[in-house]
């Protein structure tokens, strides 16, 4: 999947205008109700979720590798920033004090605790689910190393043919096996498929819960 080439001709079916009703049905999941909780929002775009959790006194911190993604979050949501060289994962970071949201956009595979760490939760939409499969196993020991120990996590899978993707569909047992998760996660929902998503062999979404680390 060329993502980049989407974003720049702006064909990207998986953004959502508006706060994802799922993530509203789940979100004390994620922030377990917390005041001012750090919330991760990996391979993020340009989620509306983002300021949505920024306005409620959430730190939030994403990661995108595209620089067009992180420059239009902030203008279509009005927030100035300033940016600065993060040559941990050969890019930068862009940051909004005044409501606290950070975005590093560069390489995902070279984040890691020595630039955020002590997440409290994370709302994983459009990152496990888009990676290849054989990257799979590197993008969760990133995500384990930053998150506080049982941390909630709210993921999203799509349910479609195995081998198929991206989004490429996920077992139980191999979220299970990817986080050594003591239990299997918790299925919290499902979405049918929109008509897009149809088109691509998508039946529908699962969304799934877990605490990592824990």
């Amino acid at each position: 999947m060329d993502w980049k080439g989407c974003w720049e001709k702006g064909t990207m079916p998986w953004h959502m205008e508006d706060v994802h009703p799922k993530f509203l049905s789940h979100v004390d999941k994620i922030t377990e109700k917390k005041n001012n909780a750090k919330i991760f929002f990996p391979l993020c775009g340009k989620a509306v979720e983002m300021f949505y959790l920024a306005k409620k006194g959430h730190t939030i911190v994403g990661v995108e590798y595209i620089e067009i993604a992180v420059k239009q979050f902030f203008d279509e949501n009005k927030l100035s920033y300033k940016t600065k060289h993060v040559p941990e994962i050969d890019g930068d970071v862009y940051e909004n004090e005044e409501n606290r949201i950070k975005i590093y956009c560069g390489d995902y595979f070279k984040f890691g605790p020595t630039l955020e760490t002590n997440f409290d939760g994370v709302w994983d939409r459009g990152g496990l689910e888009a990676v290849l499969i054989d990257e799979r196993e590197k993008y969760t020991e990133i995500m384990k190393s930053v998150m506080k120990r049982g941390a909630p996590c709210v993921t999203e899978v799509p349910d479609r043919p195995v081998g198929e993707g991206p989004p490429f569909n996920l077992t139980v047992n191999e979220i299970t096996h990817l986080y050594d998760l003591k239990a299997p996660p918790e299925k919290v929902d499902y979405d049918p498929a929109s008509e897009i998503l149809k088109s691509m062999n998508v039946d529908g979404m699962f969304y799934y819960y877990y605490k990592i680390n824990s």
